[in-house]
């Protein structure tokens, strides 16, 4: 009696240690989804690297400058001279 509820409890303790491990796949492996395998990367149902980051390509963006619209001084704008 005793060695059968020891089993089961081990059997038990098994099983949480098993339902807790990694179930995401290597590379080479099948897969389905991206979320399937641990680069994080699935090509035709194959677990692939992830692509290379690319650094430096296509050089440095152009420089921005404010597009402030210049207004013109009018009537309403100009100096008293008479007074």
């Amino acid at each position: 009696m005793r060695a059968a509820a020891l089993a089961l409890v081990l059997a038990l303790v098994a099983m949480c240690g098993a339902a807790c491990g990694e179930t995401r796949r290597p590379i080479g492996e099948e897969c389905l989804r991206g979320e399937d395998c641990l680069s994080g990367v699935c090509s035709s149902r194959t677990c692939v690297a992830a692509p290379p980051l690319v650094s430096g390509a296509g050089g440095a963006p152009p420089d921005e400058t404010a597009r402030i619209p210049v207004v013109d001084a009018g009537p309403a704008d100009a100096p008293n001279e008479g007074g």
